[in-house]
């Protein structure tokens, strides 16, 4: 019944030695983003990789799906030893995820080894909802150079409800989508600085970004994802001058989202 966020790694586009870029699990079974190293990870955490029913994609920038071909190969390669798979839906933002799930397989050449990694592609549009058994999916867009998606993670059994933001650059719109929620993951790519509004090459946050959408969402906690370790000591104190719970997990930590009213 409870809503557990376990994160695989927390680090930047390309995160240092020992540790994997932002990817997390919601329970056991819903992976978000593919980070560099994702599998490997979850095994080492003492997650089965094979129990994972959904992956979500918030945008197909290279370090958000890096090891999709080898989560689909550990899938089809420890599917053939236990007799099958259980289905994997993988979802996310429509222009791009089809594409990217196609090119992983073919990066596996799965035709030609006949592999099935038994898997079905939903691609969402700013503004979509999902529903699946015991949870929903409500998604805006992202300000990012590649199409991208903030989504609203709702228990439909408790009222657990977060959003994670995937990469973006300061965007109210966020706040509106996380009114309601306990916690919100937000990435803080630039830091301690907040990023340069007139700068519409990169489109990242920084640590004060975020801090001013919790603060505005009304969240009661903020997680900050996507940066350096040097960069994370100066993120946490400039954020805390705006919002006073603030976080920057460790690889492997978890936390609980609170039921909601």
């Amino acid at each position: 019944m409870e809503t557990r966020v376990t994160f695989l790694g927390t680090s930047t586009a390309v995160p240092e030695p020992l540790h994997d870029t932002a990817s997390f699990l919601i329970n056991r079974d819903i992976l978000v983003d593919v980070g560099w190293n994702a599998t490997l990870r979850m095994a080492a955490l003492g997650f089965d990789p094979l129990e994972i029913t959904y992956l979500i994609i918030t945008h197909c920038h290279h370090d958000h799906y890096l090891s999709l071909p080898a989560l689909l190969f550990y899938r089809m390669m420890m599917g053939r030893r236990r007799g099958g798979l259980k289905p994997l839906e993988i979802i996310g933002p429509a222009e791009d995820i089809g594409h990217v799930v196609d090119l992983a397989l073919a990066f596996l050449q799965a035709d030609r080894f006949e592999l099935d990694a038994c898997t079905r592609v939903v691609g969402l549009n700013p503004g979509d909802a999902v529903e699946r058994p015991g949870f929903r999916l409500d998604t805006i867009r992202t300000l990012h150079p590649v199409p991208g998606l903030c989504y609203r993670y709702t228990n439909v059994e408790t009222g657990a409800r977060f959003v994670f933001t995937g990469d973006t650059a300061f965007h109210p719109g966020i706040a509106e989508h996380a009114k309601g929620c306990s916690v919100l993951i937000h990435e803080a790519s630039w830091g301690a600085t907040a990023a340069d509004p007139t700068n519409n090459s990169f489109l990242h946050s920084g640590a004060p970004d975020a801090a001013h959408i919790a603060k505005m969402a009304g969240v009661s906690q903020l997680f900050l994802i996507h940066a350096a370790a040097a960069q994370i000591p100066g993120s946490l104190a400039v954020a805390r001058e705006i919002f006073s719970d603030v976080r920057f997990p460790e690889d492997g930590d978890s936390v609980v989202i609170p039921p909601g009213a």
